[in-house]
């Protein structure tokens, strides 16, 4: 490897970096959908709101992103647990947002009853195709409730959009301490020479 290429920034080399700034944009969105949501009074108020299902997986994928990348650099327990806890507490406030993404997404399997989590009340609960078919399908966002369904998940929009606001920081503040910790080890290395 030459010189030149040495010192080029790299995401491989830097995930919690991207992690940062992919949560940053995620949040973003998030606000965006559900703004433009609150105000639509036309078709334009579901197309956003559904987006907001996918944002929310975006975001969730940043955290964990995030805290594999603290585990692997051996940034110090206190930081990832601090970043652990807000993952738990934005599961707790977004539950099945993942589910519901992946409804939307696999509409075709949904519509046909075979979709994974039909599939699972067949299995489990047993429900029929057609019955499964109807659980988990359809959906919408209620202006007067704020809340977001798809099938049998319901999201309360403000309540996820603090927990996303929380994880974004908590990324964040993930990042800085792996800046601080990649900074403490060169220091250490320094003096070792």
């Amino acid at each position: 490897m030459s010189d030149e290429q040495k010192d080029e920034w790299s995401p491989a080399e830097n995930p919690y970096a991207i992690a940062v700034s992919q949560s940053w944009w995620a949040l973003q969105a998030l606000l965006l959908f559900a703004s433009e949501a609150r105000s639509a009074v036309d078709p334009r108020q579901q197309i956003y709101a559904r987006q907001i299902f996918g944002q929310l997986r975006l975001l969730r994928l940043c955290a964990r992103m995030q805290a594999d990348e603290l585990k692997s650099l051996g940034v110090s327990e206190v930081e990832r647990d601090r970043l652990n806890r807000a993952i738990e507490a934005f599961d707790v406030a977004t539950p099945d947002a993942k589910s519901a993404r992946d409804m939307l997404e696999h509409f075709d399997e949904y519509a046909r009853g075979k979709g994974v989590l039909q599939k699972r009340a067949i299995r489990e609960e047993g429900l029929s195709v057609y019955e499964a078919a109807a659980v988990y399908w359809g959906g919408g966002y209620d202006p007067t409730t704020e809340q977001i369904t798809e099938g049998p998940i319901v999201i309360h929009v403000p309540t996820a959009l603090a927990a996303s606001e929380a994880l974004h920081r908590a990324i964040y503040a993930a990042g800085k301490a792996v800046d601080a910790h990649r900074s403490g080890s060169s220091r250490l290395a320094g003096r070792c020479r």
